[in-house]
């Protein structure tokens, strides 16, 4: 006899879970305390008899048990979703638009401020700001890789350049700031991954020593390390699109030297067979003239940190 299957609610605080990576992060998601999800948590692992997360100090991560369920726990949300939606063809649906953290607070919502109202947007946009992408529904989505996303439609948005910015406040403090001595000031740091270089890969792109361990704030959000930066904390490193603004403004000075390329670039993606639909191809459409008149401007008034 088949096993009767557990209580939506379990299933919905497993693939958030999942998805956050954190009970914290996805109490936060579902309106609950992270009690309440460890407390559902465990009530699944008990129901399945299999334990589904390894419990860490920092998160949680998936057991074998866990990663072979996640995808069919989480398909069974995206197929309801989309049987639902079958049933009502005529209820408008608003598009659900993802956007990595960094990307959405410093470039995409100050560029989408007043282009609701344009006759040429008129879109019904949730927008969502996460670098997890399975971790909310999503109809389009702007992530930052290497354009590898399977069983999706992928369109390159635009590229990165990589350099060292500061405060105005922290350059009259300190004087001019030669790319040989930066080492020597208070460094903040985006955690370095495969994705976002950290100071460990321009230091080696600038074939300069670094030091073996270099003390400073770290944050898993480029937007996080510039903000202190901006605020004269020290020296953090920028890219293209995060920072163009607050230079623009004068809340950020680039300092001189070669920039670094992005190893990655930012795309649009949604699944195959949806970039055809009015909207998702209008939002495309969007997305790319914006980015284009973005780097246009770029090229012109900062053609020193220019990616292209």
């Amino acid at each position: 006899m088949a096993q009767r299957p557990p209580p939506t609610p379990m299933l919905q605080a497993f693939v958030s879970a999942a998805q956050c990576g954190s009970f914290a992060r996805a109490a936060s998601e579902l309106n609950l305390t992270a009690s309440a999800i460890s407390h559902q948590i465990a009530g699944l692992e008990a129901w399945w008899d299999v334990q589904l997360f390894e419990r860490h100090s920092r998160g949680v991560t998936l057991t074998e048990a866990g990663q072979a369920l996640l995808p069919v726990t989480a398909g069974f949300f995206r197929e309801l979703d989309g049987v639902l939606h079958s049933l009502r063809p005529d209820t408008p649906q608003p598009l659900y638009l993802s956007c990595t953290s960094s990307l959405c607070s410093t470039w995409l919502i100050p560029r989408l401020h007043g282009s609701h109202t344009e006759a040429s947007f008129n879109l019904d946009l949730v927008l969502t700001s996460t670098d997890n992408l399975g971790a909310h529904q999503y109809d389009v989505a702007v992530v930052m890789g290497y354009g590898d996303y399977p069983e999706h439609h992928v369109e390159l948005l635009m590229r990165d350049a990589v350099f060292p910015v500061c405060s105005p406040a922290f350059v009259r403090g300190n004087g001019d700031i030669a790319l040989a001595d930066i080492a020597r000031h208070p460094l903040i740091h985006r955690v370095d991954d495969q994705v976002c270089p950290g100071w460990e890969s321009w230091f080696a792109f600038q074939a300069l020593a670094a030091p073996p361990y270099h003390r400073g704030p770290r944050f898993p959000d480029s937007s996080q390390a510039i903000s202190l930066a901006a605020k004269g904390s020290g020296i953090a490193l920028g890219r293209t699109a995060l920072v163009y603004d607050a230079l623009k403004e004068g809340s950020l000075l680039a300092l001189n030297g070669p920039v670094m390329m992005s190893p990655a670039a930012y795309y649009i993606i949604c699944r195959n067979g949806r970039q055809s639909e009015p909207d998702i191809a209008r939002l495309f459409a969007w997305l790319k003239a914006t980015a284009d008149e973005f780097v246009g401007e770029v090229r012109e008034q900062c053609p020193q940190i220019c990616s292209c």
